[in-house]
């Protein structure tokens, strides 16, 4: 089916999304900070969710957790990293949420008006 429906790719990208859904952390005396719940499709890494206690804004928690992502990500072999977000003329809070994944790389490759209550914004990192 390669070639049809299947890139040549798809035993290996197939084979990196099934070794795993995880998470990374960073914490402060044992109090987690800030997190990144990440898992794999169709041979890309998938941001599922990701949060920084406000409290610890803007002092590179968030930032490190991204780099060591792409670290990781780039050992395993994957190419491309998504992440998935509110607008900001949805909900105004998501503003930062744009400014933070651009600020990292990120480029909005669409926008969906049919997912999620409020529409959905898919931002793209090519790992390199």
């Amino acid at each position: 089916m390669t070639g049809v429906w299947f890139t040549e790719e798809v035993l290996e990208e197939t084979r990196r999304d099934l070794l795993f859904q995880d998470l990374m952390c960073a914490e402060i005396d044992g109090q987690v900070t800030s997190f990144i719940v990440y898992t794999s499709s169709e041979g890309s890494m998938i941001i599922s969710l990701m949060g920084t206690q406000p409290m610890h804004h803007r002092k590179g928690y968030g930032s490190l957790l991204l780099q060591s992502l792409f670290q990781y990500g780039k050992q395993l072999g994957f190419k491309k990293v998504v992440a998935m977000t509110v607008p900001p003329q949805a909900k105004p809070v998501y503003e930062q949420t744009v400014s933070f994944y651009k600020k990292h790389g990120f480029t909005i490759e669409k926008e969906y008006t049919e997912l999620w209550q409020s529409g959905t914004i898919q931002l793209v990192k090519l790992l390199r």
